[in-house]
């Protein structure tokens, strides 16, 4: 009798049974206690919010209030469900909803299509007020220059507003430590020229690589994040609701308040949920990014991408469940993989940064160091340019069997992209 193995791939799940005796362990998300009244979790936060007045003591008739939400690639925050709640405490505050601007703050992502923008905002909120998309290459404000010397520079259209909302999720991160929080103003709403100057941060400067401090989790040692809550400072949020989400997409937490002591609460609910140890490094690691929309690009997928890595020996098997029906998720991402060894790509990332750039250098990355076989319907052409193998999603239950060898320490990760190996005797956090 084999083992089975399900992983979820875009909207739909792929089974695999693997060899009767192969010795497998799974690493999932820890269980945690789900909102069983999220509306009224919701309400509570606002209620008493977290180093802050609420919202509605905040803000006053006449103000015009511009309120930043996710983008399509950070679906599972589920901003239809408590926008709501925000603009009707803005409404009984006396703010009217022509003063009222909701931005998607996109940074440098695609502009994201009606139909997605309809379902970031709801029915409740989606055609009733402003909207607009941020342009990194757009109309801006300049706020002043960090200590890493980044310039910020921010929207035009959120900075000219009096009170800045920021919405959004809480998440692990592989650059920033955790998405969320300060990153709805850098990269959120930022300028292309400071977006370049934070995120090369994350590169080793003198070798192919990670910068040392920077990863999942990490925020004490990382450059990146400092940087970016100090630009975050320059745009003075006035009020945050943050979400966090368990593997099933359901509410774990709302954090409201201040837009870093909120943030900074959820983050450690996001620790107690997707931390785990890792338990040694396996010689196999089978893993789902999670299915859509966490594996909608290899944009997206970099995520889960790194987590598997972070719990493959050396040199082991590495099997990535990915449906990429955006492909790369833009039309920069395969460039860049046009050069022919990894140094000359990092040469060429420390010179011009992109975080197209650095997704893409990622997975080229941990390809030079892990035997990397991707399930995926994507063009063979861009397959091979990523250096990675491939399988096609009808194969994968008869191709992996034979994948496995005698002896293998196998590790099945189904939710990679929200599950977060660490040493817990070594994380600095």
């Amino acid at each position: 009798m084999s083992i089975d193995l399900k992983f979820k791939y875009g909207d739909g799940e792929i089974s695999v049974g693997l060899p009767k005796g192969a010795a497998v362990r799974s690493m999932l998300p820890r269980p945690c206690e789900k909102l069983t009244d999220w509306k009224g979790g919701l309400e509570a936060a606002l209620d008493a919010p977290i180093g802050s007045p609420r919202l509605e003591d905040i803000v006053s008739p006449g103000e015009s209030v511009a309120i930043l939400v996710p983008d399509v690639t950070r679906i599972w925050s589920r901003t239809w469900d408590y926008l709501p709640a925000v603009l009707r405490r803005l409404k009984k505050a006396g703010i009217k909803d022509g003063d009222v601007r909701i931005i998607n703050a996109c940074g440098t992502h695609r502009k994201n299509r009606p139909e997605e923008l309809e379902r970031i905002l709801g029915g409740e909120a989606f055609g009733k007020y402003s909207l607009s998309q941020n342009d990194p290459d757009g109309p801006t404000e300049y706020m002043g220059t960090t200590s890493l010397g980044t310039p910020v520079l921010l929207n035009a259209e959120a900075m000219g507003a009096d009170r800045l909302v920021m919405l959004g999720g809480v998440v692990h991160h592989a650059m920033a430590g955790y998405g969320g929080g300060r990153k709805m103003v850098l990269p959120g709403i930022s300028s292309r020229q400071t977006v370049k100057a934070n995120h090369v941060w994350v590169l080793d400067p003198d070798k192919p690589g990670i910068r040392p401090g920077v990863g999942s989790a990490l925020t004490k040692d990382n450059p990146l994040h400092h940087d970016m809550v100090e630009a975050a400072s320059f745009a003075k949020p006035s009020f945050i609701v943050n979400s966090a989400t368990d593997a099933e997409g359901d509410f774990a937490g709302f954090y409201a308040g201040h837009w870093q002591e909120a943030w900074e609460r959820g983050c450690r609910k996001v620790d107690d949920m997707y931390c785990v140890d890792m338990a040694g490094r396996a010689d196999f690691v089978l893993a789902s990014c999670g299915g859509f929309p966490r594996d909608i690009s290899v944009y997206q997928a970099s995520k889960a991408f790194y987590n598997a890595w972070m719990a493959a020996k050396p040199g082991a098997k590495l099997v990535l469940f990915m449906e990429a029906r955006d492909g790369g998720g833009g039309d920069e991402f395969f460039k860049w993989f046009e050069y022919p060894t990894i140094e000359e790509f990092h040469k060429a990332l420390l010179t011009d940064f992109t975080i197209a750039g650095y997704m893409a250098f990622l997975v080229y990355y941990i390809a030079t160091v892990t035997d990397v076989t991707v399930v995926t319907g994507m063009q063979e052409v861009l397959l091979d340019q990523m250096h990675v193998k491939f399988i096609r999603p009808e194969e994968a239950a008869s191709r992996i069997p034979g994948m496995v060898s005698p002896g293998d320490d196998i590790l099945y990760m189904p939710e990679s992209a929200i599950t977060l190996p660490v040493d817990t005797t070594a994380r600095r956090i």
